[in-house]
């Protein structure tokens, strides 16, 4: 199994009015539910290797694989095909099964694996003696071979091919590869002859001893072989368990068993892209160890689980008698720690407590499956049910010290194969069991061998709403300006990692975030957040394209984003939007979220792979403002009185009678708010005098003195702007609702967060419209206004807030440096709204109005670095940086 996943608790934020608070309570995880699937003619089996029967799916369920040698009948909807069949089963997120798919041939088809692939298919992986028949298409090439079936989303099958030498092949695991095609990873024995290029590397005339050889093959996305690999020893090279590395390659793990002199360990082997070798690490102790699952971390460090049965000593300094063995290594391949999980109760000298599989949680630690029949002793603090075996999860934090444990089971035997994190922090365990209703089984058995799924709730419960910050592929970090971006959580999809060492990152402090980042053909983010509306913000880096020693450039890298199924960024380029290769980059826009979960779909466009290295979820503040003080104006014989104290705000104008001419005058005290992104202007009234749809009219004023108990027609302020824009009013009491946001961004400046809004019927309509003001006892005025985050006064931080927005159109900007008129140029001036210029501290010093416009002036400004702000009529924006000054 190749998923690593997700932190899902975080963390404190300082309190205030402004801020939302994240609360995070730590709990043992509960099980959500648990589902058992079979067949009452049942008997199959998995042997012990290392298989990933469970993958989460893109909408939000679950596949699972198993093996049946069933007829029609309970859970099961198709005939046997032979001996024994992959039978798929896929789950809602409910664990409700949706349908489910029998594979097969004559033969016997067993210890298969499955994964969700990028077109949201499946891939699946076994070993088969089976001929032609059933599913399979191809007649075997020895006695056992590789089976690899490609299905569509709904089971179907694409097609299938059979991969094998003269003699034996043992599948293990097949991955889709970063480049959208497959990796085959198992163990053959077998000579040149088949699909098998290379001889065996055995030097033993006993076959069991020596004629084991890793074999991995390299599949086009069709199916085809791009490449086969022979790699071992002249010793008994048993795989059992492969990872991707963030670089394409992979590292194939198992045993190297020299029996006659009674060594074995946790043998390592890293190859390239291309299956080179490239390196080898043993990781041993002094008699019997054997792995079962690698990850690669997102340290670039490996973590390693297995079983174990010896003593201190080697790379082990613990005693154990059949235990879990966890090894974490370091990126240089140089131990961290290991941890020797045991109930030190020994049956014979030996335990029975078998290590299954391993997941990294969203904490940063890691969640070990197995299963044993052993009493709550040493690390075990449960007794098994019955005596029986029952699955034993094991919670370890980074460090590796155990935090929990929990049995799992019912009063049968149960035998735990996979885990995965799943993308709401939780866990989802699979294995076989034999158990009717008891203890944590709450469905009797089908077979003599069941599927049995348990899921489990996140082990941190969010219980307020929160800003949510991801580390996309990376650890937990924490900014200079105190930002702190959790592990990588919440994803699934293509599980693969790509980051760099080392290497400055301009114009950030926050190198480390952006040399890591999240890379597959097809990945996503199901984040959970409170309904409402939020900033979604997507950093990212070009680390390899154009980078320095590295091909390519501009076009290299062009992919999707989908945010809540909605086509955000097409053939996005990260190294044009960031101006070249080690440079951050970010697009932001504001979504609306109904559903309790925000949906990101990262996907292959026209050049490589979709890339991210951060997630920022803030949601939208809303302030609803009451006025300050407001008044109407008369013209005409009362153009000298005062109606500043009436619960009611008049509205008319007539071209024949000044008399009748009335304005409204509101002004509002703006929160101390880092940049607002949206203000409304509501009023509560109706048209007084018939049911006719009289326009009224906003505008800014600009001079804020004016007083509510002495303001009159001869001494109130002029409008300073054109019409903000406009509401029909009818003869409907409601709030009648004009945005004001260009207006009210452009007041928002240091020392000043006092705005006027003046409201008139520029139409001369000659109807009286009557809205409540403030001192009426329902519904007086409100300005609705909406804040980004804030923002730290720092110059470097600040570059990165003002980076973080809106790439949603292509944009040129000449001369740059500039020293006295910067120019733009873009083919989508029908999409600009407003033009803005701000200085590195975010404040706006250049503001074109509620129009765009082609230059700006920039020859008064003080020399340093600004940044463009284009807003669009959508909502979204496109920011560049501008070096002012003298070329």
């Amino acid at each position: 199994m190749n998923r690593t996943l997700l932190p899902q608790h975080f963390f404190k934020f300082p309190l205030s009015l402004l801020v939302f608070v994240q609360v995070s309570v730590f709990a043992q995880p509960a099980i959500q539910w648990d589902k058992t699937f079979g067949s009452p003619l049942n008997t199959a089996m998995f042997s012990r290797p290392k298989n990933t029967i469970i993958d989460q799916t893109s909408d939000g369920g679950y596949v699972a694989i198993y093996i049946s040698n069933s007829r029609i009948a309970g859970d099961k909807s198709e005939i046997s095909r032979g001996g024994s069949d992959f039978w798929i089963v896929k789950m809602s997120a409910t664990g409700t099964k949706e349908w489910d798919k029998t594979i097969g041939g004559p033969g016997a088809d067993y210890d298969p694996s499955i994964h969700q692939t990028s077109d949201g298919g499946y891939i699946i992986g076994g070993t088969s003696n089976s001929s032609i028949g059933g599913e399979k298409s191809e007649n075997r090439r020895g006695t056992t071979d590789y089976w690899v079936i490609k299905l569509d989303k709904n089971g179907n099958k694409l097609w299938d091919k059979t991969i094998g030498s003269p003699s034996d092949d043992y599948l293990v695991d097949v991955q889709q590869t970063a480049d959208g095609n497959y990796i085959l990873a198992g163990w053959s024995i077998g000579g040149i002859g088949g699909e098998k290029t290379g001889p065996s590397l055995g030097g033993d005339s006993d076959w069991y001893l020596s004629m084991f050889d890793y074999w991995i093959v390299k599949l086009s996305d069709t199916g085809s072989i791009i490449w086969d690999k022979t790699l071992g020893t002249p010793y008994c090279d048993l795989m059992r368990c492969m990872t991707q590395t963030s670089d394409g390659g992979f590292v194939l793990a198992g045993g190297d068993q020299r029996f006659e002199y009674g060594d074995s360990g946790y043998k390592l082997m890293k190859v390239s892209a291309n299956g080179t070798k490239m390196w080898e690490r043993t990781v041993q102790g002094t008699d019997n160890a054997e792995i079962y699952d690698i990850e690669q971390t997102p340290d670039n460090g490996f973590i390693l689980g297995g079983f174990s049965v010896q003593g201190p000593g080697g790379d082990q300094k613990e005693d154990s008698h059949g235990d879990y063995w966890i090894v974490k290594l370091n990126p240089d391949l140089s131990i961290a720690w290991s941890n020797v999980l045991n109930t030190l109760f020994y049956n014979n000298m030996r335990g029975s407590n078998y290590f299954a599989d391993l997941t990294q949680t969203p904490d940063g630690g890691y969640a070990v499956l197995g299963y044993s029949s052993e009493p709550g002793l040493g690390d075990k603090s449960e007794d098994s049910h019955n005596g029986d075996s029952d699955f034993w999860l094991v919670k370890l934090n980074a460090s590796g010290t155990q935090v929990w444990d929990r049995t799992i089971g019912g009063a049968g035997s149960e035998t735990a194969i996979s885990i995965i994190s799943t993308s709401d922090g939780g866990l989802l365990l699979a294995g076989i069991s034999h158990s009717d209703i008891s203890f944590e089984k709450t469905e009797n058995k089908k077979s003599n061998s069941d599927l049995w799924i348990v899921k489990l709730a996140p082990e941190y419960v969010t219980t307020s709403p929160t800003i949510v910050r991801i580390n996309s592929g990376g650890p937990e970090f924490t900014t200079a300006t105190k930002k702190t971006f959790s592990a990588d959580r919440y994803y699934y999809g293509i599980d693969r990692i790509s980051s760099i060492p080392s290497g400055d990152i301009l114009n950030t402090t926050n190198d480390v975030l952006y040399r890591t980042a999240r890379c597959s053909p097809s990945f996503s983010y199901n984040i959970p957040v409170v309904n409402g509306r939020v900033d979604v913000i997507l950093h990212f880096a070009e680390t390899y394209f154009g980078a320095p020693g590295k091909k390519g450039g501009a076009g290299s890298r062009r992919f999707h984003v989908n945010i809540e199924g909605n086509r955000k960024l097409t053939n996005y380029d990260i190294f044009v939007a960031a101006g070249g290769a080690m440079r951050p980059s970010a697009y932001t826009t504001q979504i609306d979220v109904k559903d309790g979960i925000l949906n990101i779909d990262f996907l292959t466009g026209a050049a490589d792979l979709p890339r991210v290295s951060a997630i920022e979820v803030i949601p939208v503040r809303n302030f609803t403002l009451q006025p300050l003080a407001d008044a109407y104006v008369q013209d005409g014989t009362n153009n000298k009185a005062n109606f500043g104290a009436t619960d009611f705000l008049d509205v008319k104008k007539s071209s024949s009678n000044l008399s009748t001419n009335r304005s409204a005058y509101l002004k509002f005290q703006l929160p101390a708010a880092s940049g607002i992104t949206s203000a409304k202007l509501r009023v509560y009234g109706h048209n007084h005098e018939n049911s006719n749809n009289i326009s009224l009219h906003a505008y800014g004023v600009n001079t804020d003195t004016w007083i509510e108990s002495t303001i009159n027609k001869v001494n109130s302020p002029a409008a300073s702007t054109a019409s903000l824009g406009y509401i029909a009013v009818n003869n409907v009491y409601k709030y009648y609702e004009i945005d004001v946001t260009s207006y009210v961004k452009s007041q928002q400046q240091p020392g000043d967060q006092v705005v006027t809004l003046l409201l008139q019927d520029p139409n001369n309509r000659n109807t009286r419209l009557v809205f409540n003001s403030k001192e009426n006892g329902a519904n007086p005025p409100q300005l609705i206004v909406q804040t980004a985050p804030v923002t730290v006064s720092n110059t470097r931080e600040g570059v990165e807030e003002i980076a973080a927005e809106k790439e949603a159109v292509e944009v040129n900007i000449f001369p740059n440096p500039a020293s006295e008129i910067l120019n733009i140029e873009m083919a989508d001036w029908h999409k600009v709204k407003t033009v803005e210029l701000l200085n590195s501290r975010s404040d706006v010093v250049y503001h074109s109005g509620d129009k765009p416009v082609q230059s700006v002036n920039v020859k008064e400004l003080p020399s340093g670095i600004y940044f463009l702000r284009i807003g669009l009529f959508d909502g979204g924006s496109s920011v560049r940086k501008v070096l002012v000054g003298n070329n």
